[in-house]
């Protein structure tokens, strides 16, 4: 629910004029920094693991940075009630992901998420009310964070309780926002809270940095990133939802797509939801 809010903070920001370079370095830093106050439990690993696992922190930081670029590409170019939703084929990418590359023969099941995540998207980008360019837009750029974050995740589950979530989460985190160099300079950063939209720009992108935390830590504590992206993906549910209810309020101009619309997408979603019930059955 908090990330579903957030993103609809930071389409309003968008649409006022606010660049999607400013919201990605804006959630990137906000991230960096809830994640800072974790050092203060920190301590260095003692048990023995591959040394490669300190690649790990970088390596996820590199991806993670992708993946914020590709959702806020699909934010800028389509709509919440089509982007978000997309994100949650993550859990379904990653799960099929590992079928077809490990050995063994692949389960009915997995096939029947993939044909479902199909169908999900295909009505995503359908509904697109009049705006089929932008709606296919945002679901390729979704599409890509997904399987961005999807492998990040993976690579996180596996090697941050080795080194322990107060020290990667941090390192991860920070890495993220020192990428953010390359979207927009240091020197430009203190103007970033600046302009028409800024205060939907800064309460986005403050509640994206609190979901940040609280995913990456369920990832780590459960140990289990596919069953805490089954629970993730009902933002897609979410985000058309409050399209429906509260996106006149805020001024999304979402609201105003016809019923038509916004039932296909929210059929979509579901179906994205159904798929990642699809994988776990």
């Amino acid at each position: 629910m908090v990330y579903a809010v957030g993103t609809l903070f930071l389409k309003r920001a968008l649409e006022l004029g606010q660049s999607p370079r400013r919201v990605i370095v804006g959630s990137n830093l906000a991230m960096g920094v809830s994640f800072l106050p974790l050092l203060f439990w920190a301590s260095f690993p003692k048990g023995e693991f591959p040394g490669w696992m300190w690649l790990a922190p970088p390596l996820c930081s590199f991806l993670f940075f992708l993946g914020q670029v590709g959702t806020f590409r699909a934010l800028a170019g389509g709509d919440v009630s089509v982007a978000t939703p997309v994100l949650g084929s993550k859990v379904v990418l990653t799960a099929v992901g590992s079928a077809l590359l490990l050995p063994g023969a692949v389960p009915g099941r997995f096939w029947l998420g993939a044909a479902l995540c199909s169908a999900g998207v295909a009505l995503l980008g359908l509904g697109g009310g009049g705006k089929s360019k932008g709606a296919g837009r945002a679901v390729g750029w979704g599409l890509a964070a997904a399987a961005s974050f999807s492998l990040t995740d993976v690579i996180v589950a596996k090697a941050a309780p080795h080194i322990g979530l107060a020290l990667f989460g941090p390192l991860m985190m920070g890495g993220v926002a020192m990428l953010s160099v390359l979207v927009l300079p240091v020197w430009v950063w203190g103007g970033l809270a600046t302009g028409v939209g800024r205060g939907w720009l800064v309460w986005g992108v403050g509640l994206i940095g609190v979901q940040a935390l609280g995913v990456l830590s369920g990832i780590v504590i459960s140990g289990d990133p596919i069953g805490v992206n089954v629970v993730y993906a009902l933002r897609g549910l979410w985000s058309v939802g409050l399209v429906v209810v509260v996106g006149g309020w805020v001024g999304n101009r979402e609201a105003g797509l016809p019923w038509r619309v916004l039932a296909i997408r929210g059929v979509g979603a579901g179906l994205l939801f159904l798929a990642v019930w699809a994988i776990l059955a």
